[in-house]
């Protein structure tokens, strides 16, 4: 007999000739639909992760990117539908009914720069009398180009000061940038072994890297033993 998954009870364990209800069925459609499309939702900007760019030849790049909470690519350029001579044209992505399983899409233009619910605006494209293309701008204001996924990424290291005198500052520079670089930095870790010592993190921001300040708070020398560790989003 079938038994069910612990997160959402969908029928796992299947076997032959067991008999499995339509119920069930439709139940990991909705299921993965749902959970999977509000996921990439909240978690990956909508719009253009890579390529897309409006071409002179009327076509769009290959690309990829989040489109109504579908994520979508294509591996070659692809025509542009309902292209104006001697208009201003506005590009445009949407999902088509094969987005879901094959990840295609649909490029098309239209005069309004406000597409339909769910699409994406990819720039504009400016066409002579003769439907020669004159301009084209990938730039423009309500294009969602330049998203990022989310990368996440930990770099962490140790070392040793000898020595450090009674009250004196040893400044550590932290370089992990031939790690990881990160786009979005974040948590950062420290820790000495010996407790005599204090420390104060400064230039947390920096993608490769970060400083820390640490001061022998005791009466005598001391080694300093330290280790580190940090996590952020990366390029």
């Amino acid at each position: 007999m079938p038994s069910q998954t612990p997160n959402y009870g969908l029928a796992t364990d299947v076997v032959t000739d067991d008999f499995v209800e339509p119920l069930h069925q439709n139940r990991v459609a909705d299921t993965v639909d749902r959970a999977l499309g509000l996921l990439l939702r909240r978690l990956i900007t909508q719009g253009v992760h890579a390529g897309w760019e409006l071409q002179w030849d009327k076509t769009v790049a290959a690309g990829e990117g989040l489109v109504a909470g579908c994520w979508c690519s294509t591996v070659s350029a692809q025509q542009i539908t309902g292209l104006q001579n001697g208009a201003t044209n506005h590009v445009f992505v949407q999902t088509n009914e094969d987005s879901a399983p094959a990840g295609s899409v649909d490029f098309y233009a239209q005069l309004s720069a406000e597409g339909p619910s769910g699409s994406v605006y990819l720039g504009w494209m400016g066409l002579d009398a003769e439907g020669n293309v004159v301009e084209v701008d990938n730039g423009a204001g309500e294009t969602d180009r330049q998203c990022f996924g989310l990368w996440f990424a930990q770099a962490a290291g140790n070392g040793m000061v000898y020595d450090v005198p009674a009250g004196a500052e040893v400044t550590l520079e932290i370089d992990h940038s031939e790690a990881c670089r990160l786009r979005i930095p974040g948590a950062i870790e420290f820790g000495a072994s010996e407790e005599t010592f204090s420390w104060q993190i400064t230039q947390g921001h920096d993608a490769g890297g970060f400083t820390v300040v640490v001061t022998n708070e005791s009466g005598y020398p001391a080694d300093l033993e330290y280790e580190w560790q940090r996590q952020g989003i990366r390029e």
